[in-house]
Formats: C-alpha cells, sequence, structure tokens
C-alpha cells in the first residue's frame, strides 16, 4: 500500500469509530465544533507608505501543545496555507512561511517537515494607486486586512480535520502624492 492509502485507511478508519458511539447527528456536530488548534495573531510591522517597497503583515501562528501541522511542501499532507480577502488598493503578495521542523511519524515510518512551535507567515502588503483615490493629499488611512491560516492540526496519534483560523488587522497607510 502507498502511503495516502494507509493514511487514508487509517483516517476512515478513526473517524468510522465515532460514528456508532456517537450517531450521524452528533457526528456532524463534531466535526463543526471542533476546537481551534492554533493561535493566529496578526499584526503590521508598520505603516505603510504609498509608492513604497512592500512591507510585511505578520501572521504569528501557535499550535497548542502536543500539536503539530504541516509546513508547505509536504506531499499527500494538508499543508498551512493562508487565504487573504482582497481590499481595493492593496496589492497582497504570495505568503512566505519559516522552514519547517523535522517530523518523523513512526506508524508510516516518514519524516516530514512541521510546525509545532510558534511560528511566523510574512505577508508582503503594497499600496497601489487606487487606495488614494478620493482621500486627501497627506493624509493617513487605515486598510483592514482580513483573510484565513487554513490547516489541519494532528498529534502524534491522530489528524483531525482541517480547519480555518480567522485574521483581521488593522494596516496604516501613510498616503504621500508629491
Amino acid at each position: 500500500m502507498t502511503r495516502s492509502t494507509l493514511l487514508l485507511v487509517a483516517v476512515v478508519s478513526w473517524w468510522q469509530g465515532f460514528g456508532p458511539a456517537l450517531g450521524d447527528a452528533s457526528a456532524q456536530s463534531f466535526r463543526k465544533n471542533q476546537p481551534a488548534r492554533v493561535t493566529v495573531e496578526a499584526r503590521a510591522s508598520a505603516p505603510i507608505a504609498s509608492g513604497a517597497q512592500a512591507l510585511d503583515v505578520a501572521l504569528t501562528a501557535t499550535p497548542l501543545p502536543g500539536i503539530h501541522v504541516y509546513a508547505p511542501g509536504n506531499p499527500d499532507y494538508i499543508a498551512v496555507s493562508v487565504t487573504v480577502l482582497p481590499v481595493t488598493g492593496l496589492s497582497i503578495g504570495t505568503p512566505a512561511f519559516p522552514a519547517g521542523e523535522d517530523y518523523f511519524f513512526g506508524p508510516l515510518k516518514e519524516a516530514v517537515k512541521v510546525y509545532s512551535k510558534p511560528f511566523v507567515i510574512r505577508v508582503p502588503v503594497k499600496v497601489t494607486a487606487a487606495f488614494a483615490k478620493g482621500r486627501a493629499p497627506d493624509a493617513g488611512a487605515t486598510a483592514t486586512l482580513k483573510g484565513t491560516v487554513n490547516y489541519q492540526a494532528c498529534d502524534d496519534k491522530v489528524c483531525f480535520p482541517p480547519q480555518a483560523q480567522p485574521f483581521s488587522v488593522d494596516v496604516p497607510v501613510k498616503l504621500d502624492r508629491r
């Protein structure tokens, strides 16, 4: 059997164990009401000036004790990802993830990259000319950046259903129209 097949069999077997004990309605509720296993704190690194280079919004993700999430680049696993909602006048770059730590999963005899400690995802943000339209020159403004950090949390025995942890951060913008 391949890794994917073994993992699928393990997840299905684990999940089926909840069906008879909880019943169909409770099993649905169990999936929807999962506690967050990762906390996310968002902050802007500094005010963003129009016409300047992109600055970062930092998303600090902290897995609960005993929990790990998969770093990007692990085939056959649901890796951490970030979804950012569009904001008129802001250009959102590709999120940058730190290197994951090595984790050996004994049952499948495989090494993967994970995060089990707090890690910072950097999202580059740049102000475009569209943001300044209709605003006073040299005025300050705020843009609210919203999105989710998507992940599948696991402990050393089981992986939980995938989750999305929302974030919102006000990004100060300095308009400079010389």
